[in-house]
């Protein structure tokens, strides 16, 4: 199993993925329009911003998940052991 990448406590804030979101959604719009205007190097470079959004948004909503479930561990009580 590989190591997991460290991420700072705040990749996981609903306001990371918000800004994540709209980013993503904003250059999906822009490929659109870049693809009707026939600026293909520009509609590539949205392209790529979508990759990098998608990923942050997708790594974000796993971190939470991760942080939700240990906080539910630290959280439970643990049963006796006799």
């Amino acid at each position: 199993m590989a190591a997991t990448p460290f991420r700072p406590p705040w990749f996981g804030h609903i306001g990371v993925q918000l800004l994540a979101g709209v980013a993503l959604a904003y250059n999906l719009v822009q490929i659109v329009l870049k693809l009707v205007d026939g600026q293909w190097g520009a509609a590539f470079l949205s392209f790529a911003w979508c990759v990098l959004f998608g990923y942050v948004l997708t790594e974000s909503l796993s971190f939470r998940k991760e942080q939700q479930r240990a906080a539910a561990d630290d959280d439970a009580p643990s049963a006796p052991t006799d």
